[in-house]
C-alpha cells in the first residue's frame, strides 16, 4: 500500500491528520483516492499512520488516525559518505540506498570527483535529492526517512561530523587483498539486539580516493575494506558495500539468535 509524506510531526494523542501538496495531488488524481478510503502515511521523524479520508480539497487530504506506530530506531545505521558523482549516478545511489536501508547520506567532495557545484545550488539540489528519497521510501515500504546532508570535502567532514561505533573505506587498492583489508566482521562481534550501531562507510569517485585522501582516512582511524576482486564503479561500490555491512550485522547476530531491527 502506498504511503505518503506528512508535513508536520505526529504526536500521540492526535486524532486526525492533512496531507497537503504533491503526495496529496498524487493520491486524489492518480491514484483516485476517495472519502472514506484508508490511507498510509509517514511525518517528517518516522512515525506512521494508518488514516481514514474524511474531507478533500484542492490538493489537500483531512481524515481521522485509525492506527499509529511510533518509529522504531534500527539496530543499525548506515551513514553512507559517497563521492558525489554526477546526476543520474548519484540519484541512482539515493533510490537504491534508501530501498536497502541506508540511514543517512553525505555527499563528499573529493580531489578526483566530476562534478562541480556551487553553494548556491545546493537549495535546490537537496529538495530534489529529498524528493528522490521519499519516493524510495514509499516504493520500498521503509518507516524511516534516510537524512541527507549538503556536500562537504572530505576534510570538512573528518573535522564536524561525528563517527559511528565503526567507520570504513572501499579501497580499490587492496581488492580482493584480504590480508591487508580490515574484517568487517570484527566490528559486530560485540553487537546485541539492544544495541543502536552506527557505521559510517566512505566511497570515492570513479577515480578513487587521492593518495592524500586515503592516507588521511587511514590516519582519523577509518580501515580500509575490500568488496571482492573486481574493481568496481562507485554507485556500485556504494550499495555492494552497504548491503555487505548489513550481511555482516546479520550474520553477527543471527548467530546469537538476534533479529537485526
Amino acid at each position: 500500500m502506498p504511503q505518503f509524506r506528512l508535513e508536520k510531526k505526529i504526536l500521540s494523542e492526535d486524532k486526525s491528520f492533512t496531507l497537503s501538496g504533491p503526495d496529496a495531488a498524487h493520491a486524489l488524481r492518480v491514484l483516485r483516492y476517495k472519502i472514506g478510503d484508508k490511507i498510509l502515511c509517514l511525518d517528517p521523524t518516522g512515525t506512521k499512520i494508518e488514516g481514514r479520508i474524511e474531507q478533500i480539497g484542492n490538493d489537500l487530504i483531512q481524515g481521522s488516525i485509525l492506527n499509529l506506530w511510533p518509529f522504531k530506531n534500527p539496530n543499525l545505521k548506515i551513514n553512507l559518505h559517497a563521492a558525489l558523482l554526477k546526476t543520474q549516478a548519484w540519484e541512482e545511489v539515493l533510490e537504491k540506498g534508501t530501498e536497502i536501508g541506508v540511514h543517512a547520506f553525505i555527499p563528499v567532495l573529493t580531489a578526483y570527483g566530476a562534478v562541480a557545484l556551487e553553494k548556491e545550488d545546493y537549495p535546490r539540489k537537496l529538495a530534489r535529492w529529498e524528493k528522490i528519497i521519499f519516493s524510495a521510501v514509499k516504493q520500498s515500504e521503509r518507516t524511516s526517512i534516510p537524512s541527507i546532508f549538503p556536500p562537504q570535502t572530505l576534510q570538512e567532514i573528518l573535522k564536524k561530523s561525528p563517527r559511528g561505533n565503526a567507520s570504513l573505506f572501499a579501497w580499490e587498492k587492496i581488492a580482493g587483498n584480504r590480508e591487508n583489508a580490515f574484517p568487517i566482521s570484527e566490528i559486530f562481534r560485540a553487537m546485541n539486539q539492544k544495541d543502536v550501531f552506527s557505521v559510517d562507510i566512505w566511497i570515492g569517485p570513479e577515480g578513487g580516493f587521492s593518495d592524500e585522501e586515503s592516507t588521511l582516512l587511514i590516519k582519523q582511524n577509518i580501515h580500509p575494506i575490500t568488496l571482492g576482486e573486481n574493481i568496481l564503479k562507485a554507485p556500485t561500490a556504494a550499495l555492494v558495500s552497504c548491503a555487505l555491512i548489513q550481511h555482516e550485522a546479520r550474520n553477527a547476530l543471527g548467530a546469537r539468535n538476534e533479529p537485526l531491527g
